[in-house]
């Protein structure tokens, strides 16, 4: 129980210091760096120290291509594009939606029926989401919208269907076809991590490190810059790449789903902790008020697993 919620704590850090990291470098590069980086730094690893491990058959190309483009590009891409102009709390907020769309695409694809119930809670935790996708930012207000939706907040959800996708691939390649965990990671960070450096040099400007505006320690604002990026880099690869994505591969193998996938609900309460402390924002009633309808339908959705676990 203790290591899922330092899990979920520390994968709401990655959404504060991430948005931090954007006041210095553009999105794609950025996700380019640290997926290139820390592909190369797991397979490292898995050859060097547990080669008995090291393994890629041709057979599970596909899955390992959907995992690299759905889960290591296109959701992390979305999602530091959009968290240019949300917070990190409600970026991490709107990642509380998969639960539902994990039961949708198993749903759809794997044939799983659902209960009434679960039909229910899905109904009441998806429009749990509509006060938070409601209330927005100044920077969101004046973007593209669609309904009342605006587009950083439909990028998210295309982060959030995309990881959802990419995290069932995973699974099966995991518990199904045996890999490990480090070896799935590695192979698809760095193809995910190639693929960003390419959509960067396609679709975003240079120079990608942005000048810091009130630089110390005595260095030129560039150099403060590339600095602050290595320092969040480091950081965000250690914490999000190396511990949380291995251990939450890990905890699959000890927890059902169903409890990992509910104590998830605690990560924007710590976003919201960590927001505060480091930008100094508060979160609105809505936010509250989503938690709040989201818990309920999250808890009418596994309430007979959750008795039977």
């Amino acid at each position: 129980m203790t290591l899922v919620l330092i899990l979920y704590m520390l994968f709401a850090s990655t959404f504060t210091f991430g948005k931090a990291a954007l006041t210095y470098i553009q999105p794609i590069m950025f996700i380019g760096i640290r997926m290139t980086a820390a592909g190369l730094l797991l397979l490292g690893y898995q050859y060097f120290f547990n080669r008995s491990k090291w393994r890629f058959e041709r057979e599970d190309v596909t899955g390992l291509a959907k995992i690299a483009f759905f889960l290591m590009f296109l959701s992390f891409v979305a999602e530091f594009w959009a968290m240019q102009y949300v917070s990190a709390a409600k970026a991490c907020l709107l990642y509380n939606l998969s639960p539902f769309i994990t039961a949708l695409f198993t749903y759809w694809f794997f044939k799983e029926r659902l209960t009434g119930k679960q039909w229910v809670g899905l109904g009441i935790g998806m429009l749990g989401f509509i006060p938070i996708l409601a209330n927005q930012m100044p920077a969101e207000a004046f973007t593209t919208h669609i309904g009342f939706l605006s587009m950083p907040e439909l990028v998210l959800l295309v982060a959030v269907a995309s990881a959802c996708y990419g995290w069932i691939t995973t699974k099966q390649l995991v518990v199904v076809r045996g890999y490990s965990t480090i070896m799935v990671n590695g192979i698809t960070m760095l193809g995910g991590g190639l693929l960003a450096i390419l959509s960067a040099f396609l679709f975003e400007t240079s120079p990608w490190i942005r000048a810091a505006a009130d630089p110390s320690w005595g260095l030129t604002p560039v150099e403060y810059a590339r600095w602050a990026v290595f320092g969040y880099t480091v950081f965000l690869i250690i914490i999000a790449n190396v511990i949380c994505f291995n251990l939450y591969s890990w905890l699959m193998h000890r927890y059902s789903t169903t409890f990992i996938s509910f104590a998830g609900f605690t990560t924007p309460l710590f976003a919201a902790l960590f927001d505060l402390l480091y930008f100094g924002q508060r979160v609105s009633m809505s936010f509250f008020t989503t938690i709040g309808l989201v818990g309920i339908g999250i808890y009418i959705f596994y309430q007979d697993e959750l008795k039977n676990s």
